[in-house]
């Protein structure tokens, strides 16, 4: 007789954790649900970003040598106007993460670690906002 109330009770318990469970659900849902675009949900008084569009956006890119096409490390590069910049790794490889959308972004690239991997031409690059999703690698002359 023991063994079948407890496995009511056993039942009851998970049933009452399953509604338990559900109703909270349901409460954070509807506090913290989907905010409408018309509601400001920018962070310290910034505007909203246009429902459904993305704010910012990645720029990643290769820096090869112009000569042997072999990438080169420790090449500094930056996005003008921002505080963006970061040096390339051994695979020449440079990434940015969140920077804001623009219609065109001025790359800087520049030597900064003197001889140690060769000398190359500090050089600019424009690019706009639909040549970062397929940007070619960037070619370095070598500076005489």
């Amino acid at each position: 007789m023991k063994t079948i109330a407890d496995r009511g009770r056993k039942i009851l318990s998970r049933f009452f954790r399953v509604i338990s469970v559900s109703a909270a659900s349901l409460i954070l849902q509807a506090c913290y649900g989907m905010m409408l675009p018309d509601e400001p949900s920018g962070a310290y008084g910034m505007p909203a970003p246009a429902y459904g569009m993305p704010s910012s956006t990645s720029i990643s890119g290769k820096v090869i040598s112009n000569e042997d096409e072999e990438p080169i490390p420790a090449i500094q590069v930056s996005i003008e106007g921002t505080e963006y910049w970061e040096y390339t790794n051994k695979y020449g490889r440079f990434d940015f993460w969140g920077v804001p959308i623009k219609d065109v972004y001025i790359i800087k690239i520049e030597d900064v670690d003197g001889p140690a991997h060769g000398q190359f031409k500090t050089q600019t690059l424009t690019i706009t906002k639909d040549d970062v999703p397929n940007l070619q690698p960037i070619r370095m002359e070598v500076a005489e």
